[in-house]
């Protein structure tokens, strides 16, 4: 079954859809802004800029979207356990010494424990930066990243509210359009062609997607 197989004409949307909520978030390390906006045909408009590059602006449908958005923190680990490492010497390097008794040996580590201090702050610090809230929406079946960003971003409760209203609104959109999981997936199939032949989507996120949604209408067949 080829889920591509028919022609799609999309129709121009109205003017006047464009009066949903818009949350907009922001990431300095890189630089870089995320825009999404809600409209009442069930459409979601992303906005993304980067310094010295053109904005990018598309619409994914709704119905299409994961509800369950990754909204959360990607935290640094391996850059916290170094700083930690590194302390722990440092403070091993004045502590042996000062169990010991012996002065001398304290004091010709002096310089090797501030050493080991000055670095594991360095590695905390670098820890903080490299922590950051991350946005990501993946589509239902094919699981293609639709949009995404990761910085510093508006902080956990702007984060909850977006979730929550893309939840709200992915459930409006389903509740619009009554499919069987056959029909779903065909247009899903035809949504991600969109997305790729606009350039959102790369070849191989493409090819990756199609395959999963391929494999998701075979599991859904009857026996017959």
């Amino acid at each position: 079954i080829c889920l591509e197989s028919e022609e799609v004409v999309v129709a121009e949307r109205p003017l006047a859809v464009r009066s949903g909520p818009t949350f907009r978030f922001e990431s300095r390390l890189p630089a870089a802004e995320m825009e999404f906006t809600f409209s009442t045909d069930h459409r979601l408009t992303v906005r993304s800029h980067q310094p010295r590059r053109r904005v990018c602006k598309y619409v994914v449908d709704l119905r299409f979207v994961d509800p369950g958005a990754i909204v959360g923190r990607r935290i640094a680990w391996r850059w916290w356990q170094g700083a930690a490492v590194l302390a722990v010497l440092a403070a091993l390097s004045q502590w042996l010494p000062a169990q010991l008794g012996d002065a001398h040996w304290q004091q010709a580590t002096w310089p090797a424990a501030v050493a080991l201090a000055v670095a594991a702050a360095g590695l905390g610090l670098v820890g903080l930066l490299r922590t950051r809230h991350v946005v990501e929406l993946r589509s239902v079946h094919g699981g293609a990243p639709l949009a995404g960003i990761a910085g510093r971003l508006g902080g956990p409760r702007a984060d909850g509210s977006f979730a929550a209203e893309l939840a709200q609104r992915v459930d409006a959109a389903l509740a619009q359009s009554a499919q069987t999981k056959q029909q779903f997936l065909r247009d899903e199939m035809r949504e991600h062609h969109r997305l790729w032949s606009e350039g959102v989507l790369s070849d191989a996120i493409y090819e990756a997607s199609k395959l999963r949604i391929l494999r998701a209408h075979d599991e859904g067949r009857a026996p017959g």
